[in-house]
């Protein structure tokens, strides 16, 4: 389902969006601003992660223990 919402924007922003559509990355305004709100969203769930991973070094927990050990493992000299 989908719902049309009216938005105002400034002349610098509505420039933004439609260099978006004339520079191809966006196929129509509607499209500029769904790739917008996507960004964020991935912006969120990014900033949600990074503050688990936080907690988790704070509290000395191994941050990816399948990994533990790997820069142990032996490797061919490089000469």
């Amino acid at each position: 389902m989908t719902t049309q919402i009216a938005i105002r924007l400034d002349d610098r922003e509505l420039a933004a969006l439609d260099a978006e559509v004339a520079d191809g990355r966006a196929a129509n305004r509607s499209e500029a601003v769904r790739h917008g709100i996507a960004r964020l969203q991935r912006d969120q769930r990014y900033r949600g992660e990074e503050a688990i991973l936080i907690d988790l070094a704070r509290r000395g927990e191994l941050i990816y223990p399948d990994l533990d050990g790997v820069l142990d493992l032996p490797h061919p000299a490089l000469d």
